[in-house]
């Protein structure tokens, strides 16, 4: 709920993102907090961190799925997997907030 919340807060202007090799994610302090306790910004900012090698290899390995569903698959899943993946190439080896 907390991120539902921080995405429909940014669709309607009231909270911002940071862009990543993943797409937009929310700041420590874009998410409401309250209620959960001891959830510190150094484990999230561990959380929201992106490790290419092992974005790559988890990309790679749909490789058997997406042909398996080829003709079923809607293609616009194969053009968002070469933008995420060019996405990857273009970031740091690790990427954090």
């Amino acid at each position: 709920m907390r991120v539902l919340k921080w995405i429909v807060d940014r669709a309607n202007g009231r909270a911002v993102g940071v862009e990543s090799p993943q797409g937009w994610m929310p700041r420590y302090e874009d998410i409401e907090w309250q209620g959960l306790n001891n959830f510190e910004p150094e484990a999230f900012k561990e959380l929201m961190s992106v490790d290419r090698n092992k974005w790559m290899n988890e990309i790679l390995s749909h490789d058997e799925l997406f042909i398996k569903l080829y003709d079923r698959l809607p293609k616009e899943l194969i053009f968002v997997r070469e933008l995420t993946l060019s996405s990857l190439w273009r970031s740091p080896e690790h990427w954090e907030i």
